[in-house]
């Protein structure tokens, strides 16, 4: 019957799912809805905002790569734009290729005269052909000493035969630290205490000590000729003891008995003037954040180990693309907004699982209390209390608020479609009727196992862990509902593409945030899972034709 209409009539005209949902001129002498011509003024005036703010990103963006810019590759002029004379400049005392001795002892005191050398050997001072040098080393500390709080001292010296001039590091190989506050974990059914190791007081009071697996010793490689005041004479290149890149969970944990053993790795290498530039700067920004969110916070561990640990090329497309995430968010966010003020409540109610967006809110309060008992970052609660609102305001698109009394005198606020649609159509109930009988077995043997096996600080927390360990792990089930009304009306005509495409980039790059950035592992399997369901999006985009013309029988197919 479809090819015999087409053969009558001609092709069925075909409209692309990224535009906005097609809009009928009103015949002459209609009235004019005033409402849709607000709301219409109101995305005009949102698509205007979004442009001047995307503009405003781009040059805040080329800003931030001017400045660091400057700060990685500085320029020193050699003439005085004022006076107009020659600014004396002063250089490295060491001339790249000039041979140098370097000596590492780690030993209870730094620079032992009296004992050898851990490692002794000459190198050049050269990019290119150097290599790391590396040494293992036993250390070993006794209870003695750490309630002394006396450390085990790694010391360094490099040696410049020609000028005579000699440059010295040290460092400890054991670090002080204030512990994470650890609330008592419980074994619910029995309320018996889940037992902690105890650990070893060391330095400051309050602070425990760890031992340091790998030590690295670097001298910054650096042939740039400084004017004062950066230098005043002749200089030797910085030679240190590099703990920026150091995270507490790569510590190695100490026993309250007996001497202390671990094994650590030594390393001595060259590091890059823009990486030591950079390192020196972010170490200054830390200190600064570290007042905000305290030293040892989360989100102090995680700039830590994103700056530190990450490889520069990785770490530059990291903040590229973190930039880019908060552009495409922002896209995504105007989009989906635009997409709701111009689409009518009935259109919502047929082709929009609204009902997922309910629960999906549900689920995004319990996530946010659960990171938020987690102590997670900062940027990730405030990301996931802005989009709870976004939700919230797109449900009320489609229903409105009701009070009914239950029993004849109970209010109970009831959430009440705006548009009436009949039983048999109402695909989003079915499947959401379906998905609750099938997960809810699942979840009640998940809390039962976790609730006998698993240790929690107490029935709150255990009640958010649950929800939340469901949630990421069956979170993609709360997608399957669009999925199942596109399938029985095949059709994906009324949906937000461009929101889903938008939001598509920035799950992709949340996947690479997953592999970099710390954060509980259910989350960063969610991010993964996500991929997944665009993906058959994608497939039912490509399966079903767009056609806004298209009619419906009578049973909605």
């Amino acid at each position: 019957p479809a090819t015999a209409a087409a053969q009558e009539h001609g092709p069925t005209k075909r409209t692309s799912s990224l535009d906005s949902p097609a809009e009928k001129k009103p015949a002459p002498g209609e009235k004019v809805d005033s409402g849709a011509a607000a709301t219409k003024k109101s995305g005009s005036w949102l698509s205007r905002g979004s442009n001047v703010l995307v503009g405003l990103f781009f040059v805040y963006v080329a800003f931030v790569a001017n400045t660091f810019r400057t700060i990685l590759w500085p320029k020193f002029p050699d003439i005085d734009p004022r006076t107009k004379r020659h600014i004396p400049k002063f250089q490295n005392v060491i001339s790249e290729g000039d041979e140098l001795t370097a000596r590492i002892w780690v030993d209870e005191e730094a620079f032992p005269a009296s004992k050898p050398a851990l490692a002794e050997f000459n190198f050049k001072y050269q990019w290119e052909e150097f290599k790391t040098v590396s040494r293992k080393v036993n250390a070993s500390i006794s209870q003695e000493r750490l309630k002394r709080s006396q450390n085990l001292f790694l010391s360094a010296q490099v040696s410049h035969a020609p000028s005579g001039r000699v440059v010295k590091a040290t460092g400890g190989l054991v670090k002080s630290l204030l512990p994470p506050e650890r609330a008592a974990k419980y074994h619910l059914p029995t309320g018996k205490l889940c037992p902690v190791d105890p650990e070893p007081a060391f330095g400051k009071a309050g602070h425990v000590g760890k031992g340091i697996p790998k030590m690295e010793v670097r001298i910054v490689f650096d042939t740039t000729a400084y004017p004062y005041p950066w230098k005043s004479r002749p200089w030797m290149p910085p030679v240190f003891v590099d703990e920026f890149w150091l995270t507490n969970d790569q510590l190695v944990r100490l026993n309250m008995t007996g001497d202390n053993l671990w094994e650590s790795e030594v390393h001595f290498n060259l590091m890059g003037v823009a990486r030591w530039r950079f390192q020196h700067h972010m170490e200054a920004s830390l200190q600064q954040t570290a007042k905000m969110f305290g030293e040892d916070s989360e989100e102090m561990l995680q700039m830590r180990d994103l700056f530190a640990n990450t490889h520069p090329y990785l770490l530059t497309a990291t903040l590229v693309t973190s930039l880019l995430e908060i552009l495409f968010q922002f896209l995504a966010f105007k989009n989906d907004v635009e997409f709701f003020q111009g689409v009518d409540a009935e259109t919502l109610n047929k082709y929009v699982s609204v009902n997922s967006i309910i629960v999906g809110i549900v689920m995004q309060v319990l996530l946010t209390m659960y990171l938020w008992d987690e102590s997670a970052n900062f940027i990730v609660l405030a990301t996931s209390v802005v989009s709870i609102l976004v939700d919230i305001w797109k449900v009320f698109r489609a229903m409105r608020l009701e009070w009914r009394k239950k029993f004849g005198f109970l209010p109970v606020p009831v959430l009440v479609a705006k548009a009436k649609r009949e039983k048999k159509e109402d695909f989003d109930g079915i499947a959401m009727k379906w998905l609750s009988v099938l997960t809810l077995p699942f979840i009640v043997a998940y809390a039962g196992y976790t609730l006998a096996y698993d240790c929690h600080k107490g029935w709150y927390s255990y009640f958010l862990f649950v929800a939340a360990s469901c949630v990421y792990s069956l979170g993609f089930v709360l997608m399957t509902p669009q999925l199942f009304i596109n399938y029985k009306h095949k059709t994906v005509a009324y949906l937000p593409w461009k929101k889903f495409v938008y939001r598509a980039i920035t799950t992709f790059i949340d996947d690479l945030f997953a592999m970099i950035v710390r954060m509980p592992t259910m989350h960063r399997l969610s991010c993964f899972r996500d991929d997944v369901v665009f993906l058959v999006y994608l497939y039912q985009r490509q399966i079903y034709s767009v056609d806004r013309t298209r009619v419906f029988d009578e049973d909605g197919y």
